[in-house]
Parts: structure tokens; sequence; C-alpha cells
């Protein structure tokens, strides 16, 4: 059931035998495993059903180093997380993603082949087709740029499905309401993690709500879901048997932190004399308006992007790189993305909120239309969304600032340098070879990105996808979690999210992150139905 947090009894105790901490993607779909099972569980959101911008405040942090990410904007407190406001795009981590690479750091504990079967639950969970997520399986459905790319070049076309589980909490909030099993307590902030005398133990969460009440959560198990920075902070700031934190004892928790940098990475020039017939997406006139709507919004209800072979990669040693062709950006204002988004959704009362904003940009929408679809490109834009070297110095640490429960904030240290910008660099221009041959035009790299220099692009960009800081590993020295998501040295705690991503692909995290999610689960539910050792 749904309980409101600040009704609790002032210093009370919640007992159950299994406390998840955050109601985001990863904490929902855990949860659904244990759904009208024997176990009794508890769920601690901090934030409520809908948006609160108290709630919100909570998340909100300093970064420090370039690129900047909007921290609260990355980290919604609410039921369903940033899975609220994600655009739903969803696409598994390719089988070289996992596999160690020409570079430190590289390579999950666990192989592609052993995550297969999550992957297909995740599939289910998501409520996407089983078509798969290649260009050769969606040929009837690819915009006809796609389809040429696909059958005349030696790239890969590869498809994003969009999961109609969204808004996350709208599509399981009934099944939360009648669960008899699990009681999901909105509004309560975990604030600290006990364990006991050896620190090998959790014995208890922390937790406030906003109208000032504390209150206690005592569990056989404990599954942290909060995030790439709401568990992070916890971990960091629960420091009752060691000033490091909980699960800290080697200096691994909060580093590896990753984004995916979205960027412009090059432009091509598309050449009239082969390309206006054969390529509609360039055309003048209706057609030529059409094809370019279904690359922005294909019939079939995928995106498609192109990317290069594992073979190219392995030889090259190169990192994963996803490429989408465009016309000249010209960015729509926000206030039509996030309306556009609720009409997506069906989300009348949102539409209705957010119609007055979009209204008073009304001119400014209409010039990206003409300039984005109607009018006839004379160039391409490339744009990428991309992987990023495993650094353990890129990194979430506490700042000095506290929040109103006199928790510290975060503060994030993300560092992307000379060689990440190399790997994109020579990516793009074996897409812009493989391009040009087709007929479509010379691609010219953006100029920065053919800088020697470590400088990245500044404008604002990152997919709001925040991944590492409790990385996955055998050895404890070398991450916080081990191969089945539990804590390194605590026995009954366990962390579930992109946290846990030792490497990142260049695929949205969404599939991965619910994959992962039931993963563990599974796991957590055995030790559940053994004796307690407690």
């Amino acid at each position: 059931m749904l309980i409101d947090a600040a009704q609790i009894e002032d210093g009370s105790t919640v007992e159950a035998d299994l406390c998840i901490v955050g109601g985001g993607l990863a904490g929902l779909a855990l949860a659904s495993v244990f759904l009208d099972t024997d176990s009794t569980v508890v769920l601690l959101e901090s934030g409520p059903l809908g948006e609160d911008p108290e709630a919100d405040d909570l998340s909100e942090g300093t970064s420090t180093a370039h690129p900047s990410v909007p921290l609260s904007e990355s980290a919604p407190r609410r039921l369903g997380g940033a899975a609220e406001t994600w655009g739903a795009w969803c696409r598994p981590m390719e089988d070289i993603d996992f596999e160690a690479r020409d570079w430190p750091w590289s390579g999950w504990p666990i192989s592609a082949g052993e995550l297969a079967p999550y992957f297909q639950k995740a599939l289910e969970y998501l409520e996407m087709s089983d078509r798969g997520f290649t260009g050769r399986a969606w040929a009837d459905g690819l915009p006809p740029l796609y389809r040429h790319i696909q059958d005349d070049t030696g790239l890969l076309v590869g498809v994003w499905q969009e999961s109609p589980l969204a808004p996350v909490s709208e599509r399981v909030a009934g099944g939360l309401k009648a669960a008899q099993n699990l009681d999901v307590h909105l509004g309560a902030t975990a604030l600290e993690i006990r364990t006991g005398p050896d620190g090998d133990r959790v014995i208890g969460i922390e937790a406030g709500t906003l109208n000032g009440k504390r209150f206690s959560v005592q569990a056989r198990q404990y599954v942290l879901a909060g995030g790439t920075l709401g568990t992070v902070r916890l971990l960091l700031a629960s420091r009752d048997r060691s000033e490091a934190g909980v699960g800290n004892e080697h200096g691994m928790v909060g580093r590896f932190f990753a984004e995916h940098p979205h960027i412009v990475a090059g432009r091509i020039t598309l050449s009239r004399a082969n390309g206006r017939p054969r390529f509609p997406a360039i055309d003048r006139g209706v057609g030529g308006t059409l094809a370019r709507i279904e690359m922005e919004r294909p019939k079939s209800g995928i995106r498609a992007g192109i990317y290069l072979g594992e073979d190219v990669r392995r030889r090259e040693g190169l990192l994963n790189v996803i490429a989408h062709l465009r016309p000249p950006s010209v960015e729509p204002p926000r206030v039509a993305l996030e309306f556009f988004r609720e009409l997506r959704h069906k989300n009348l009362k949102k539409m209705l909120k957010g119609l007055p904003g979009l209204l008073r940009q009304f001119p400014e929408v209409v010039s990206v239309v003409y300039r984005r679809l109607l009018k006839r490109p004379r160039r391409l834009e490339l744009y990428v969304q991309t992987e990023t070297l495993p650094n353990p110095d890129s990194r979430v640490v506490l700042s000095d600032e506290k929040d109103r429960f006199g928790m510290p904030r975060a503060e994030l240290q993300w560092h992307i340098g000379a060689r990440d910008k190399e790997q994109v660099a020579r990516t793009v221009e074996l897409m812009g070879d493989e391009l040009e041959a087709m007929g479509l035009g010379p691609l010219e790299l953006e100029p920065w990105l053919s800088d020697p220099g470590e400088f990245w692009s500044s404008e604002p960009f990152g997919g709001l996808h925040l991944m590492g800081t409790t990385r996955m590993s055998v050895v404890p020295g070398e991450g916080v979690v081990d191969p089945t998501g539990r804590v390194h040295g605590v026995d009954n705690l366990w962390i579930v999210g992109p946290s846990v991503f030792p490497t990142y692909g260049a695929a949205n995290p969404g599939m991965t992150i619910v994959a992962t999610a039931l993963r563990t689960a599974e796991q957590v539910a055995q030790v559940l139905a053994g004796p307690d050792l407690g």
C-alpha cells in the first residue's frame, strides 16, 4: 500500500523482511519481484506522488568540474524518480560493452550471456516488442535515410524502442496500492545506515520526513536504489562505525562517475548531384518534409542510430559511440519538449499545465519547426551519444553544504579528457568515410573535436544518464558491490541501479538498470528464503 510518511508516529520503528531505499526505476523493478510473496517489504521514497519542489531541493548539489550536470534535474525526488521525466527510449547494452577492452578498469565481472535472460525479463517489464533492437529487425519501420545506410555501408543501424511504462508511477501505482505485503512510505528520506559493532551487517535505516518526523526501519535485508548520487550520499554520510562511511573500506564509493555526452561531432555537406534524388530526407517539398519528420519520429515508434561494428571497434580499440543524423540543430524551447512529451504519454493534466508556456513561446516553436522540418537542409549534423573511459578521479564526494535534514549535499567532479575526445573523433572519421562513400557528402569534424587538447564542447550536454560511483567488481579493492550486487564486506546490504555499472556502453541505461535490478532481486529472494542469520 501507499503510506504518507508524514503521518507516521515520531520515533517509531517499522519492521520488515526487506527494506528498499528509493522508488525509482531500479527500486520499483526490484520491488516487483516481491509483490504478493511471503516476504514483507518496506520501500522508502523520499518524494511524493508527483512533483514537489521541497523534496527536489534535497537533490541539489554542486558540479565543480567541466562539464557540469544539473543534479536535482538528474535525480528528482518522487515515486518513479528520473523515470517520471525520461523519454522512455530503451536499448540494451551490447555484448562488447561487458568485455575487458584496451584500457584500464574496463569490463564487467558478469558476461552479456549471464545477463541475457534478465534483458528478456526487462523487455517484458518495460512492455516492449520482442522484435529486438537491430535495424534489420525493424527494416520496414526505419526512416528511408537509415535504410540506405544499412544497405549501402559497413555501418550498423540500431534502434531504440519507446517503453509505454512512462510515467512509471502511473503504471505501477495501482499494483503498489493493492499489494498486501509491500508498504511504500512516500516522503520518507533515508538519512543514515546503522551497522553492527563490526560494520559488516546493517541493523537499521534511520529516516525522516519534511514535517520533522523521525523513524527507523529494521529488516533482514536492505537494498539501496537511490540512484548514482543519492546512494553515494547515504553511504558516505553514514559514519556511525567509520569516518569513511559504509562499504567504503577501500575508498571506492563515489568513484568512476560517468555520463553519456550528447554532442554535435561533425557536419556533412550534402552532395546535391547524387544525394538529392537518392535521399528523401534532403528533398524539397512535401516528400522531403515527411522524410525529415520520420527521422525525428518514425512511424513505427522507434528511433534509429548508426554505429561501428564490433570488429572495427576491437581492431581500433574504440569506445562505443552511437550517432544520429539530423538537420542543423535548432533546439526547441524546453517548455515545448515537455508539452510534446506529455502529449505522447497522453497526460492531459500536465499538457494543460504546460499549455500557457507553450503559447507564450509559440513563435519560437514555429521557427524551430520550419528550420528543422520544412526547410530543405544543405547540411546534416552527426549528433552522437558516447561512452567515456572509466576514470577513478571522476567522482562524487560530500560537500560542506547541508540539506534541511543536515545531510551533506553531493559535490560532483566529472572529468572527461583528451583520450575520450580522441576516441570520439576517430569513430566519427570512420563513420564519415562510410557516409561519403555512399554518396551523402563529406563530413567535417567540429573544430573543438579535432583540437588535440582536453577541451570539450562548452555547450550544455549530457543525457542525464548518471552511472558509476558504486561499481561492480570481484575484488573488493576494485569496486563497491560484488557481481550479485551485494556490498563488499556488508552481508545484508545490496545496491541496484546505474551506479553499479563498471563500464557504460552508449545505450540509454534504462533497460540495463531494470535487467541488473531483476537479477539482484533474485539473489535477495534466495537469501530471504534461507535462515535468518542476523
